[in-house]
């Protein structure tokens, strides 16, 4: 059996949406000013150390563009963005 690890920005009071910014939300954007290099390096060696990432359906389409960017640039025995990665 696999190891489930859940991992979400959330503040003390409980805010979990739009944590980086986006327009139509009431508490938007309020991770910026925590999100130092430390995080971003922590949070980059999470995604990249991880078998599999189950995301929503929001944070998958903005992760398909980079995907598929990424996908072409590289070797496909470095990508991970097919169909079964879904």
């Amino acid at each position: 059996m696999r190891k489930l690890i859940v991992s979400e920005f959330v503040t003390l009071d409980g805010v979990m949406e739009a944590p980086g910014g986006e327009p139509t939300h009431p508490h938007t954007g309020w991770v910026g000013e925590l999100f130092g290099d430390e995080i971003l390096r922590y949070k980059l060696d999470e995604i990249l150390t991880a078998e599999s990432l189950l995301v929503g359906r929001v944070t998958y389409e903005s992760f398909a563009g980079a995907c598929a960017r990424t996908c072409s640039a590289a070797s496909s025995s470095r990508c991970s963005c097919s169909s079964s990665a879904r």
